[in-house]
């Protein structure tokens, strides 16, 4: 070979094998390659500095290995044609010492550090592909250094970034022309789609590119991040309840505009010439977000527009029973939402509430409240009230009334006790009642109790029973015995009073003493002349 013949040759592998890296911003199978001149040797701790410092969205950006793969990567096959990529076709890895074999056509040198060597023969292209997850409309960047290791020979190489293909097997392109921009060391694409498919090969090339023989180049630092700009107003979004199926809203006109589910699903469409947009989803439940965002394909998107979805209806809280004791209202309800409550005839204001807590229940202080008091409570959710939920306040525990002291003369039992309630007065066995006034006192009529008689009292409010108290009657005032005439022959006095009483007869200063007994009495006395006072008296 000549000297000038190989100049030749040399400046052909100075341009010709500069790496190209393919943008896919079409519908599903359309492939935009970029060259890129080769990148600086960059040090193994200096690209994975610089690759934590971006937004990877790979996975096994460090590309570790194991015995029989590298996770997630997909080895591939692919024709270079006079400069079109043709025929790709899913692949199955082999093993061969610390090289990853495709086909038998290319070969993988995984590092574990964030790069590779790849080699493929003469005439022959591959590499390893892995689909990652994009937005439509938004702009990525494809970052990555590159070097060639080994004595260079002939050969077009490629890295290549695509839209998804179809699933025949080989894989053709299904739509776009192959664009080429030579010496980028990124690549920025549109997506159209929701996943993009990343292909990192060698072509040697065939047809009038030549067949060439084998190449080897070092990939490293590979990364991708979103550079979209913001230039498009945000559009809008309508309300969206739990039972709606559309989103509606307005936007640009003629714009693209993407719909993003709250379980990542993306919806594409179009803004009408009219400034609106329509899209068919299925319900969405309650608290769910929605977004929406206009593109131009460029690249360009607009800030996010989004809503909430909201409850059409909204469960009502429940309460639990309210007593005339209880001061706190207890129930349940939807977590983080408010209570809204009123007690008997009082409106509602926004002011009392109740927060429900994680756990679902809720709390809110009152006054002890009669019986039969009316307690209410909703939820207000996203404007929307809950049917109201209501408890009727129910007799607590009742006090026992008081009960005043009983004397043996006495003929009606008194106390206090709570207005409305009845006194239920028991003696020997026996019931007698009456209502407490409303000023708190009670009076129920007996006959005469014997000093010593036990008797008791309860009170009874709204079906509740208090418990009893009560009293034993002490003796009252003791009524004069009567005396029977006397005459000078009579050696005795003799009369009634009560029976157990002592009788006391009082003649001058003399005093004679005597019980009662069945009524009566008899005191032996001295004769008395006549015109002797005599004077009886009980006592008991």
């Amino acid at each position: 070979m000549t000297n000038k013949k190989r100049a030749n040759k040399l400046a052909k592998i100075t341009v010709a094998s500069a790496i190209a890296f393919s943008a896919l911003a079409q519908p599903l199978g359309t492939l935009v390659t970029v060259k890129a001149a080769e990148a600086p040797t960059t040090a193994k701790a200096e690209n994975r500095l610089l690759t934590a410092s971006q937004d990877i969205q790979f996975k096994n950006a460090q590309f570790t290995s194991t015995a029989t793969s590298i996770p997630d990567w997909t080895p591939i096959t692919f024709q270079m044609i006079d400069s079109e990529i043709k025929n790709f076709a899913k692949s199955s890895w082999t093993k061969s010492g610390s090289w990853f074999n495709i086909a038998g056509r290319s070969s993988i040198m995984p590092d574990g550090v964030g790069g590779f060597q790849i080699y493929t023969q003469g005439g022959y292209s591959g590499g390893i592909e892995q689909i990652v997850d994009t937005k439509p409309g938004e702009k990525y960047t494809i970052s990555y250094s590159i070097q060639q290791p080994g004595v260079g020979t002939y050969g077009y190489n490629r890295v290549l970034v695509g839209d998804a293909w179809d699933a025949s097997n080989p894989r053709t392109r299904i739509s776009g022309v192959l664009l080429v921009s030579a010496f980028q060391p990124q690549v920025s694409f549109t997506a159209t789609s929701t996943k993009t498919a990343v292909d990192i090969g060698l072509g040697t090339g065939t047809g009038t590119d030549g067949g060439y023989t084998t190449v080897v180049y070092r990939f490293s630092g590979l990364s991708m991040s979103n550079t979209s700009t913001t230039n498009i107003a945000a559009p809008t979004i309508n309300t969206i309840t739990d039972k709606d199926t559309v989103v509606t809203g307005t936007g640009t006109a003629n714009k693209h505009v993407r719909i993003e589910l709250a379980d990542g699903t993306i919806l594409t469409g179009e803004v009408g010439a009219d400034g609106k947009y329509t899209f068919t989803i299925p319900k969405q439940s309650a608290g769910a977000v929605v977004k929406a965002t206009l593109y131009d394909g460029a690249g360009n998107v607009s800030p996010d527009a989004s809503t909430t979805v909201t409850a059409s209806t909204v469960a009502p809280p429940t309460i639990n029973t309210v007593t005339t004791d209880d001061v706190v209202v207890k129930g349940t309800g939807i977590p983080g939402q408010r209570v809204y409550y009123k007690v008997g005839s009082a409106d509602w204001y926004e002011y009392r509430y109740a927060t429900v807590g994680a756990d679902g229940t809720y709390s809110f202080l009152i006054t002890n409240q009669p019986a039969g008091t009316l307690i209410s409570v909703k939820h207000t959710v996203g404007g929307i009230d809950s049917t109201v939920a209501t408890t009727t306040v129910i007799q607590g525990s009742v006090a026992a009334p008081t009960i005043n002291g009983v004397k043996s003369d006495d003929t009606t039992v008194k106390g206090t006790g709570i207005a409305g309630a009845t006194v239920t007065i028991t003696i020997a066995g026996q019931d007698r009642t009456a209502t407490v006034g409303p000023g708190g006192n009670y009076s129920v009529t007996i006959p005469a109790q014997a000093v010593g008689t036990v008797i008791t009292a309860k009170q009874t409010l709204n079906g509740k029973t208090s418990n009893p108290v009560s009293t034993t009657v002490t003796q009252g005032t003791v009524a004069e015995p009567t005396i029977n005439p006397v005459t000078t022959d009579n050696t005795s006095v003799k009369g009634t009073g009560i029976n157990g009483a002592t009788v006391t007869i009082t003649i001058g200063s003399n005093t004679y003493t005597g019980t009662v007994s069945g009524g009566e009495y008899t005191i032996t006395i001295p004769k008395q002349a006549v015109g002797t006072v005599i004077s009886a008296k009980q006592s008991l």
